[in-house]
């Protein structure tokens, strides 16, 4: 990088070197100040206009035709869908099952022991909870239940040879929200949510774990211009083995981080600082444990209504206690644009340039960054929702310090009725470790390719029980065998806020 860096700075030092040449060299020099001049002038007006309130008319009339453009291009599947009468299909299709359920009073049955369990449960518990706790206090607690169950055809990932192993996994979650706003007009916030995880396997239960996760945020509104987010995580949880006979990987993760933010005519500023570090319970994995510090700054500027662009550079470093060749450091710059580009089509956008290093190597880790999501309401019924990056991410596989990913995925959600969605999509990531390792007799840099896709259902059948049923497939292809593998997961669930 340091070569590429040097290069370019030559290049531009070249350029200016002969363009200022080439003025001299036509004999007016007072033409090359009037230049300079003129290039000072020019500045101080796109820095002057970029501080005054107000949008630009050009990039109103930018984001004006992109997004005209996209809803005209996603209209036409619309346009395709009406042809193909997918609406009056699935219409038909609903009320075809709706009808049989009705036919053989299973609906009936079911509505019947709904409002029997909804009755008991507000004369003996629910108006209890509420009296005592809630009535008269701003504050909103909800503690809920959710379950699953599922079908995997490899549960541990493993490679197809010699043979994989299926397995049923019930997971059980009870968790209760809590969300306290305060002070006038509610200008500050304090919000939480906590689960425990149990997690039981049918055949393999010496892999059944319990787990955990907390999160907590305030967000205070000091003036009309100055504002403070905090948010912190907590998750104690095991990643699932890759054997039958290999004991999970139990860890903990916890992440603060504060922001300050303030807005200023059509500009707003944020810095942001965040504390994040990965403990496991083995010590086996100690090499791996690190504390990372990231300092983060903003700054968005109105473009056009409901748009604005983006400015963000972040440092971060992080420390590996057990491991002094691992610590290292990176500094990212990113650009980008950020609001509704119409009325149905959001975006985020970003790209930028990481520069990462470590203390104990002299390799290339350098790589371009970017995000990109687009949300687009298709019809009242239709949403769609895209996503790529391209970014690294610190490795925790043998000698490897990161990893390059690259990703894409799509999705999408259909409202058959007001209590049915559907929910389809999929994603394809591409993944680069920077660094041969040896696993088993292979000797390689692992390139992964991972592929996967699913098709699921949500059916609400009051407030207060939600299920949904899934499918889910997934592919991953490696230059080392080691690590293809296949599954597919068949799964229901069930949540229930009480």
């Amino acid at each position: 990088m340091r070569r590429v860096t040097s290069y370019l700075i030559f290049l531009v030092s070249a350029g200016s070197f002969f363009l200022s040449s080439s003025f001299l060299y036509a004999g007016d020099l007072g033409t090359a100040k009037s230049g300079a001049n003129s290039i000072g002038v020019n500045a101080r007006k796109v820095i002057d206009a970029a501080l005054q309130p107000g949008t630009c008319p050009f990039i109103e009339g930018v984001v004006k035709f992109f997004g005209q453009g996209l809803d005209w291009s996603f209209d036409r599947l619309v346009v395709g869908a009406d042809r193909a009468k997918v609406s009056e299909i699935s219409d038909h299709v609903v009320s075809g099952m709706a009808q049989g359920l009705s036919d053989f009073k299973i609906d009936q049955g079911i509505n019947q022991t709904l409002d029997a369990f909804e009755g008991l449960a507000k004369k003996f518990w629910a108006k209890d909870f509420t009296s005592q706790i809630l009535q008269g206090t701003p504050a909103k607690v909800k503690p809920y239940l959710k379950a699953g169950f599922e079908y995997n055809s490899n549960v541990f990932d493993e490679p197809e040879a010699p043979k994989t192993r299926d397995e049923v996994l019930w997971t059980w979650t009870p968790g209760v929200s809590v969300n306290f706003p305060f002070g006038a007009d509610d200008r500050y916030r304090i919000g939480a949510v906590y689960e425990a995880r149990f997690l039981e396997f049918g055949k393999y239960d010496q892999h059944d774990d319990i787990g955990q996760s907390f999160g907590a945020l305030g967000n205070f509104k000091l003036t009309d211009n100055l504002y403070v987010n905090v948010t912190e995580e907590y998750v104690k949880d095991a990643a699932r083995a890759g054997t039958a006979f290999v004991k999970r990987v139990e860890y903990e993760d916890q992440k603060v981080s504060p922001t300050v933010g303030y807005n200023w005519r059509d500009w707003t500023f944020e810095t942001q600082y965040e504390n994040a570090h990965r403990r496991y319970d083995s010590s086996i994995y100690d090499q791996f444990e690190y504390d990372n510090n990231v300092i983060t700054g903003r700054a968005y500027r109105t473009l056009a209504p409901n748009f604005r662009g983006l400015l963000e550079y972040n440092y971060s470093h992080f420390d590996y206690d057990y491991d002094v060749t691992r610590p290292g450091r990176y500094h990212q710059g990113r650009v980008g644009v950020v609001g509704q580009l119409s009325e149905r089509t959001g975006i985020l956008a970003r790209v930028g340039y990481m520069d990462r290093n470590y203390h104990s190597s002299k390799g290339e880790f350098d790589k371009p960054v970017a995000d990109i999501r687009l949300r687009h309401t298709l019809t009242k019924r239709t949403d769609l929702d895209f996503y790529f990056h391209r970014t690294s991410y610190e490795s925790t596989f043998t000698n490897n310090r990161f990893l390059d990913e690259k990703r894409f995925q799509a999705s999408a959600t259909y409202l058959f009725t007001s209590k049915l969605r559907g929910r389809t999509g999929g994603a394809l990531i591409r993944q680069n470790y920077d660094a041969a390792a040896a696993t088993g007799r292979v000797f390689i840099k692992r390139r992964d390719t991972v592929g996967n896709l699913f098709v699921g259902f949500d059916y609400a059948f009051r407030p207060w029980l939600l299920t949904s049923i899934d499918y889910r497939y997934e592919r991953n292809n490696s230059n080392n065998s080691n690590f293809d593998y296949t599954n597919h997961g068949m799964a229901l669930g069930l949540i229930m806020p009480l």
